[in-house]
This record gives structure tokens, C-alpha cells and sequence, in this order.
């Protein structure tokens, strides 16, 4: 396990999460992810992250009215970065928090090379499965 130190573009929020990058990340090809772009790193233990500065600077995405699952997108309300999804999923493992890689200040390029990734497929609302499709993602 890695203690691994995130932030936002602007520097307004600061967080800290423990994971382990080699046991993978996440991209999935639901409409929010595809438009956002977002590379995720599932916490082993949601509870394992902190955020050191910013709480005031945070804003979420509205929920669409056809989304039903419980998941909740983070962001600076500053500068728009992106930092990280949490929520209450069960086919997925219940109470989950991700963090967006593209956040995490501490990350070689190798490491981020290295990375497994796995292609979910949010779009049927199926997460645990994979994308049947992941070139454009």
C-alpha cells in the first residue's frame, strides 16, 4: 500500500489516499466518464483517505435523472479538476472511493505506464464487466 498525495489544478484542495496502483485502475465507458476522460484508482479501504485542504473549494456533479446508481463526483469548484468518485454500489463491492490519476501529484511516468487497466462497462450499468469495446476510451 502506497499513501499517495492528490490535488487540484489551481492547488485549492489537497488530499492524501492509500492504494496500490498496480492492482489496477479503472476507465469505463458510461457518458460522464466518456466525456471527462476519467482514469480512476479504486481505494482498497475507502476510509483511508483524507482531505487535507479545500472542503470548502469542493463542488459535485449533478446527478442525471437516468443515472440510479449512488455515486458521487468530485471536483474544485475553482479550477474544475476532476479529483474523485465516491458512493454505495453493491455489485462492485458496496461502499467504494475513487480517486482520478490524473490528480495524484506523485506519480511517475513509468508508474503510470505500468498500471493495469480495466475497461468497465458503465454504459450498461455494469461496472464489474468489461467494456465490449475500449479503442475510443
Amino acid at each position: 500500500m502506497t499513501l499517495y498525495h492528490g490535488s487540484c489544478f489551481c492547488g485549492a484542495v489537497r488530499f492524501e489516499a492509500e492504494g496500490d496502483l498496480s492492482q489496477g485502475t479503472m476507465r469505463c465507458n458510461c457518458s460522464f466518464c466518456r466525456k471527462m476522460r476519467y482514469w480512476e484508482m479504486r481505494l482498497p479501504d475507502p476510509e483511508r483517505f483524507r482531505v487535507l485542504q479545500g472542503a470548502d473549494a469542493l463542488a459535485e456533479t449533478p446527478r442525471r435523472q437516468q443515472d440510479g446508481a449512488d455515486m458521487h463526483h468530485l471536483f474544485c469548484s475553482r479550477c474544475g479538476t476532476r479529483l474523485w468518485t465516491e458512493g454505495n454500489i453493491a455489485e462492485i463491492g458496496g461502499q467504494f472511493r475513487m480517486v482520478c490519476i490524473n490528480a495524484l501529484d506523485d506519480l511517475s511516468e513509468a508508474e503510470l505506464i505500468a498500471a493495469p487497466v480495466f475497461y468497465a462497462d458503465g454504459a450498461h450499468d455494469a461496472w464489474w464487466d468489461p467494456a465490449p469495446e475500449t479503442r475510443h476510451l
